[in-house]
């Protein structure tokens, strides 16, 4: 078993991503200036983890 569905993983990247995207706004109002660039792949690296964490087992039998 999947230690969250593929809805819960896909609405999680789907809130993730405005929030990575605000987060540079935040930042950029405390004089610290991060590429888009950067925050592509910081947001690529985010969501890769999801994905990986999302996918694997969580290793505990449920069954019998």
């Amino acid at each position: 078993m999947s230690r969250i569905s593929n809805t819960g993983l896909l609405i999680l990247i789907g809130f993730s991503i405005p929030v990575l995207i605000e987060l540079r706004t935040l930042l950029s109002f405390m004089n610290i200036e991060i590429s888009a660039r950067t925050t592509i792949l910081v947001g690529a690296v985010y969501i890769t983890a999801l994905v990986i964490y999302g996918t694997f087992p969580d290793g505990s039998n449920t069954g019998s």
